[in-house]
């Protein structure tokens, strides 16, 4: 396997690490929410995430690379669930980007097949981040978001 072969393994790797943190963070930030609808849409978009780590795993096992270390399980969300959502946000804006170069390289090594699944991502990603940043700023924003400790706490009779 080439430098440039390892190049892009590394890269389909850090990438893999990523969505399956984003689908824990996402996952964490949809228990937070109070309206039924935007957790819904929380965990469809965690689920995307699991899936983009699925594709670049089979892309990795093609490639011959693995077993892969397994992010940590403990994530440390700040108690602004809007300002989560915000980060969430930027970071699938900056994944995209990555997405983008990845499948750069993939396409300078021939190797279409992940080239396509970083494009597929890419612009799930690019989604994700619109949609985040939508729910973040949007007029529900404030009536749809808690805190830790509010949705923990029985409503007030």
């Amino acid at each position: 396997m080439g430098a440039r072969h390892t190049r892009l393994a590394a890269a389909l790797a850090a990438a893999w690490e990523a969505e399956v943190v984003s689908a824990r963070r996402m996952t964490m930030l949809a228990e937070r929410i109070m309206d039924a609808r935007m957790r819904a849409r929380l965990m469809v978009l965690a689920a995307f995430c699991r899936a983009h780590a699925s594709r670049l795993l089979a892309r990795l096992a093609a490639l011959g690379r693995g077993p892969l270390p397994v992010p940590p399980e403990e994530i440390i969300l700040d108690p602004d669930t809007q300002l989560e959502l915000r980060r969430e946000g930027a970071f699938a804006r900056a994944s995209a980007a990555r997405y983008e170069a990845t499948a750069e390289l993939a396409r300078q090594q021939a190797d279409l097949s992940s080239a396509w699944v970083c494009e597929l991502n890419r612009t799930e990603e690019q989604d994700r981040s619109r949609e985040l940043l939508i729910m973040a700023e949007g007029a529900l924003a404030g009536a749809t978001l808690s805190s830790p400790a509010a949705a923990a706490a029985p409503a007030d009779s």
